[in-house]
């Protein structure tokens, strides 16, 4: 069976990133200044977009060099890759603390943060992978200020893609956590929770870090016996998604659950049940009797719960 599609946040659409030429200043400034250049300028990691009549869906808005430079706040820009047609793409943030950052914020509104933008839709499904690339390296800027060695002040080389200390020299790259997403299944049904943070009525597949020292399968039985106490049997691959919340990349499973009594950890979960299939069905349609819903369509979990409605999970 082919991987499962996800209709949003994969990487097929994105930018030709052409990281064989970071190293390379001159080419870096050169695609920088080129006709055509668009830049995406966050303000505190929040996307500008156009406003739409009507509640359609918004379009991402893009600003030349010149308007950038207009802003005369930037400082940072990371080189995002080349689209389609051969233009570059960068990107940068304003952050609050930053002299003219009132400014800025009133030149580039309205602005939204990536997960209500994600979960709205946007004209290109493009731009919201752009945008998704964007968030999660600016992000890694943002908090990735001194030197975890010497604590000296880093810089940015490389495109935006290293950032190195004068002080030590140690240089630091991009970070990707990654984490297990699952889908626990017994005969006809599946395990969904609901965490503390969760809104009311909303469920989800079980999800968690993966451990140093952990294997995939291991993250997935281990995550699942930590938060239900289900003893989880075979572990199977099924697709993977970035998740720029902050920089997680999201790896889809399915479990088959060896037991079936629950032991809920009350400080991750405030509930967790066994869903058949045509209850999942309604809360995928929003009409559930008992209002109870899933993500949406943009999330891994609701791709791995749809495919278990559909019986494409587990795999035949």
């Amino acid at each position: 069976m082919p991987l499962l599609h996800l209709p949003t946040i994969t990487s097929e659409k994105s930018l030709n990133r052409r990281a064989e030429m970071r190293r390379d200043a001159a080419f870096i400034d050169a695609r920088f200044n080129a006709p055509g250049t668009r830049v995406l300028v966050l303000a505190d990691l929040r996307i500008p977009i156009h406003p739409t009549p009507d509640r359609a869906p918004p379009a991402i808005r893009w600003l030349s060099v010149p308007e950038v430079q207009a802003l005369a706040a930037p400082a940072d820009f990371a080189f995002l890759g080349e689209d389609g047609t051969g233009a570059s793409v960068f990107a940068c943030n304003v952050p609050p603390y930053h002299r003219d950052f009132a400014a800025v914020d009133k030149a580039l509104s309205p602005l939204v943060d990536l997960r209500s933008l994600a979960l709205q839709g946007v004209s290109h499904e493009t731009d919201l992978l752009i945008a998704a690339e964007a968030r999660a390296l600016l992000g890694w800027h943002a908090h990735q200020r001194c030197c975890s060695r010497c604590g000296g002040p880093l810089h940015a080389i490389e495109g935006g893609w290293c950032r190195t200390c004068a002080g030590c020299g140690q240089s630091t790259w991009p970070r990707t956590d990654p984490a297990v997403i699952m889908l626990i299944t017994r005969g006809d049904r599946a395990l969904l929770g609901h965490e503390l943070r969760f809104p009311d009525k909303f469920y989800s597949t079980l999800a968690g870090y993966v451990e140093p020292g952990d294997d995939v399968e291991h993250a997935v039985r281990r995550e699942v016996k930590e938060e239900t106490g289900i003893e989880v049997g075979a572990v199977e691959y099924v697709a993977s998604q970035p998740w720029p919340f902050p920089h997680s990349l999201m790896i889809g499973c399915w479990g088959e659950a060896l037991t079936e009594a629950l032991t809920i950890d009350r400080t991750e979960l405030s509930d967790a049940r066994w869903f058949d299939r045509a209850e999942l069905a309604s809360m995928l349609a929003l009409s559930h009797p008992e209002g109870l819903f899933v993500p949406p369509r943009i999330s891994m979990a609701h791709s791995l719960i749809r495919a278990f409605v559909d019986g494409a999970l587990p795999r035949s």
